[in-house]
């Protein structure tokens, strides 16, 4: 501040200096004409008075000054406080602001949460609605029937097939593709086509189910109408129901499962697993399906268990049934054969010797014969076969598995044959295009297993003597012991679905049997004479083809079940075994079917 006083004093001084009258020029000059001459000295007195007067003029503008320095810094003061109140102002506003922002939030939130809550209350109230429409629906239409806490399922469907084919096998919607007629065919009805209905693969179905804990029990139970029986369709056609299988399963917690009855044995390929209610069928219209396909419908008792996620191993003991290849003889009764029949089980020889005398020999001689007779075979030991399975969703089905079985003739106290046959098969199911296109494929070989074939042929030959239409013995040297007969059957094709409700199938089968022979003797000539499977032109299979195509369009789907309309096509051929070159003979027929089913939902 005195720096500030000495400079406004400095100021003020220069400005009296400076401020100090000029003479007039009447003086200048008279100085001019006069400078010789001394000035006259300024009075004291006036000096202290200008000097007394500038003093108080600088107080006085000294405290204007201050006055004025005061008044800034109040003035300052007040800004700096005006500020500090903006600043506060400022800073309440921001917290409000913030507040404001976090109420909002919170009301954001709270509003958010308000409206789930109300979603949520929304969508479980549409679920308690449609809860209550699908009790109400099931109420109405229930799916099963509720018995003492088991869940009965009933279903099946309603069939009617249109079957034409070009060379008649009279065997309805199950063609006989080991009866194909031959083309050298001269008696019967082979040389004409066939036209027919049939209601017959017509099924009722009924399905429980229930748990006991950890135990998930399973029964099911299937008919048709395919039953064998005289029913003429001259005024009204009744086929007698059958049994396609009837069975129960106990699956327990620890991956263990344990089924019993009559069902698709594990010779037939599964679609998951080893599971008795998931068999692979291939969806044909011809009920005897697909020349290469194995199966059959058997009592069965089968073990299975998990491995893990994904590996299935199975154990299966299958009622056992022989098919073998002519087996009279002129020793005595041949017990427990069967020959090719129809059904379940085929025929067998266990009654009916005759005596007649020989006129071939000398002395003449009496022997005892013994035609077959249509009963069952009598069987040593269950059919066993095993399979692996391993299942994958994206990768598919696939499957191994061997078949053992044992077989016999007997002579009563001469002799006790035994045989032992088998063989090993596979199969897949391959997903191409996720539910759109399967690949499948399956396949057996070995020696002894025709029964599980379709076609359906012989397991071995009984290497016994020949008997003649005449009751007389004509050959001499069978030693009665058993040859089985090698075969192979298969299948490859393509399951697919273009749309939801069409489904079109292409297949292809094959089975090869092979040419099992024996020699004896004539008693008349001593000539050799060839016995057995394709000892005769003509007379038994070598192999038979099929190429096959399905299409199924499901016209009505929903609530009430499904109404479907389907075609077939097949063309088949049969191949005979030639003897002695000559040209073997073979039987080509073209089949077509048009179905209708309505199945229950």
């Amino acid at each position: 501040m005195r720096t500030f006083e000495k400079a406004v004093a400095l100021v003020a001084l220069s400005g009296i200096c400076l401020a100090a009258p000029n003479p007039p020029d009447g003086e200048t000059a008279a100085r001019k004409n006069t400078k010789h001459h001394a000035e006259k000295p300024v009075k004291k007195d006036e000096t202290d008075e200008k000097l007394r007067e500038l003093k108080e003029m600088m107080q006085q503008q000294n405290a204007a000054m201050q006055a004025q320095v005061q008044q800034l810094q109040q003035q300052l003061q007040q800004t700096q406080q005006q500020l500090q109140q903006t600043q506060q102002q400022l800073s309440q506003t921001q917290q409000t602001a913030q507040q404001a922002d976090a109420k909002v939030a919170t009301v954001e939130t709270n509003s958010n949460l308000q409206v789930q809550k109300v979603q949520a209350d929304l969508s479980g109230v549409k679920m308690e609605v449609t809860k209550n429409e699908k009790d109400v629906t099931e109420l109405q239409h229930p799916n099963t029937i509720a018995y003492k806490g088991i869940r009965i399922t009933p279903g099946g469907f309603l069939d009617l097939t249109g079957i034409y084919r070009t060379h008649t096998t009279n065997s309805g919607p199950a063609t006989v593709f080991n009866g194909i007629p031959l083309e050298n065919a001269t008696g019967g009805v082979g040389g004409l086509s066939e036209f027919s209905e049939s209601a017959r693969s017509s099924r009722i179905t009924l399905r429980a189910d229930a748990e006991a804990g950890e135990t998930k029990l399973a029964g099911y139970f299937e008919m048709d109408f395919q039953g064998l029986g005289i029913a003429t369709p001259n005024q009204t056609t009744g086929f007698p129901l059958r049994i396609r299988q009837a069975w129960g399963r106990a699956r327990f917690g620890n991956g263990l499962s344990v089924t019993g009855g009559q069902m698709w044995n594990l010779a037939t390929m599964n679609r998951r697993a080893g599971d008795a209610d998931a068999p692979w069928i291939p969806n044909t219209l011809d009920a005897n399906y697909l020349i290469g396909y194995d199966w059959g419908r058997q009592a069965e008792f089968r073990i299975a268990k998990s491995m893990g996620p994904n590996l299935t191993f199975v154990l299966g003991l299958t009622d056992p049934s022989y098919l073998n290849l002519g087996a009279t003889n002129t020793n005595g009764q041949v017990a427990g054969l069967a020959t090719a029949g129809g059904g379940n089980l085929g025929n067998t020889v266990t009654a009916g010797c005759t005596s007649g005398s020989s006129t071939l020999t000398t002395p003449v001689t009496v022997v005892t014969l013994c035609p077959q007779i249509d009963t069952y075979s009598t069987n040593l030991a269950p059919d066993i076969i095993l399979k692996l399975a391993y299942d994958d969703p994206k990768l598919g089905h696939y499957e191994v598995k061997a078949l053992g079985r044992f077989f016999r003739d007997r002579i009563p106290d001469k002799w006790n044959n035994t045989g032992v046959g088998g063989g090993i098969g596979g199969g897949a199911i391959v997903p191409v295009v996720s539910r759109k296109v399967d690949f499948v494929a399956q396949g057996m070989y070995g020696k002894g297993i025709s029964r599980y074939q379709d076609s359906g042929q012989f397991d071995f030959v009984v290497r016994t003597n020949s008997v003649s239409n005449t009751n007389v013995a004509t050959t001499t040297g069978g030693d009665n012991n058993l040859t089985n007969i090698k075969s192979f059957s298969a299948v490859f094709g393509f399951e697919t679905h273009p749309s939801v409700r069409t489904e079109f199938d292409v297949y292809y089968g094959d089975e090869y049997y092979g040419r099992t022979t024996y020699v004896v003797r004539s008693i008349a000539t001593g000539l050799p004479v060839v016995l057995g499977y394709g000892a005769t032109n003509g007379a038994n299979n070598r192999n038979l083809i099929e190429g096959s195509a399905v299409l199924w369009y499901d016209v009505y789907k929903g609530r009430y079940g499904t109404l479907r309309y389907g075609g077939q096509y097949a063309y088949a051929q049969r191949s005979t075994w030639s003897v002695g070159g000559e040209k073997a003979p073979k039987g080509i027929d073209n089949i077509g079917f048009l179905g209708m089913r309505y199945i229950l939902p």
